[in-house]
Parts: C-alpha cells; sequence; structure tokens
C-alpha cells in the first residue's frame, strides 16, 4: 500500500512540474544581410520548472523558399550544451520538407542527415534552470541572393519537432521561434546603382535639350 502510494505521488509531482515547465529558444544577430557574406547567429535556450535541469535540446531551421536555394549553414559552435547532436558534415543545405511549414525548406547535411542544431551536456548531467547562450550559427548567404525580406524559423512537425530534454529524458516542445532578417546589396553595389541613375538622367536630360 505504501509503495503505491510513494508510486502515486512521484507521478503526480512529475505531472504538476510538466504542467508549470516552460521552454523557449531565440535568435539574435545582424539582420541586415550581404550577398556574398557569412552571418552567425546566436540561439539562447531559455527554460523553467524543469525540477533537476534538462540534459540538452533538440532543434532544426527552416527559411523560406524564396531564400532557401541561396542560404547554407557552414559552422556551429556549441555552449552550455557542448556535445553536438549534428552527426553531418557541412555544408547544410535548406534543401528538404522533412518538418517544415508550408513555403519553407528544412536542412539536409552534406552526407544526407537531417542537421540537427542541438546538444546535449559533457559530461551527462542535467543543467539547471535559466537562460543560457547555447549555440552560434554560421551562415553563408550565396553572391546571387535575391533581395527581400525572409524568416528564419525553428521546426515544429514530426519528425524534427524542435524540444527542451527533461531530467527524466522526456521531450517538452519548444514554441516556435523566428527570425526576421533582409538580403540587402553591398553598399559598393549601391553606390553603382546610384551612378547608373545619375548617368541615365544626365542622359536624359540631354535627348530633351538636343
Amino acid at each position: 500500500m505504501k509503495k503505491t502510494l510513494l508510486i502515486a505521488l512521484i507521478a503526480l509531482t512529475t505531472t504538476l512540474s510538466s504542467l508549470y515547465a516552460t521552454q523557449s529558444l531565440s535568435f539574435t544577430g545582424p539582420t541586415a544581410w550581404n550577398p556574398g557574406t557569412s552571418i552567425v547567429l546566436s540561439v539562447t535556450d531559455t527554460y523553467s520548472g524543469f525540477g533537476a535541469g534538462s540534459y540538452g535540446l533538440s532543434y532544426w531551421a527552416q527559411v523560406s523558399n524564396a531564400i532557401a536555394p541561396s542560404l547554407s549553414i557552414t559552422g556551429l559552435t556549441y555552449f552550455t550544451f557542448t556535445d553536438g547532436n549534428n552527426i553531418g558534415t557541412f555544408p547544410f543545405q535548406f534543401n528538404s520538407n522533412s518538418g517544415a511549414d508550408s513555403g519553407y525548406m528544412s536542412t539536409t547535411t552534406a552526407n544526407g542527415q537531417s542537421g540537427d542544431l542541438g546538444g546535449t551536456s559533457n559530461p551527462l548531467v542535467t543543467v539547471p534552470d535559466g537562460m543560457y547562450h547555447v549555440t552560434d550559427i554560421t551562415f553563408a548567404l550565396a553572391a546571387g541572393a535575391p533581395v527581400g525580406t525572409y524568416t528564419l524559423r525553428t521546426t515544429t512537425a514530426s519528425p524534427r519537432g524542435s524540444i527542451q530534454v527533461t531530467s527524466d529524458f522526456g521531450d517538452a516542445p519548444f514554441g516556435q521561434a523566428s527570425f526576421v532578417f533582409q538580403v540587402v546589396p553591398e553598399p559598393s553595389t549601391l553606390a553603382l546603382l546610384g551612378l547608373a541613375a545619375v548617368g541615365a538622367g544626365v542622359a536624359a536630360y540631354r535627348r530633351r535639350k538636343a
């Protein structure tokens, strides 16, 4: 009887803890991206109500179809959860529909893996509730990338549901994190466009005067 009651109390405590647990990811970094350059975004993992803490996380990135062919992931640096889950090789291309929202593409690594951006603690111990810098992601934007405003998101759909790993190795799903960026021409390109516009204006003026 006592053993049954103890098991019931443990189960109830675990259930109540999960009800009050929260977890989220966020991206920070430059919002103006120039074609032909590399960009680094930092990822912050915030969680609370996990009791003993978390062993790590798994998450994937997806981007709008329009920019996907021009964008790749070329490097990852891990913090806090330093044993990276990624077993793939760089670059990661945004060329997969797996786990992606409508109108978006997720990643495939150079050797055909999915490109999990998360990691676990090393040694494998729980990390207490808190806010942690977990990853720096290096992106490469192709020289011919189309100018415009785009959104980078984490995935939430199976089989790439982004999750925080609980102290009992359960999966706590993340809400979707988004980062909006603009692809803008290099200043030198803008200067050339300005000179071309001035030249066209001068030519039109001369034609009118002739």
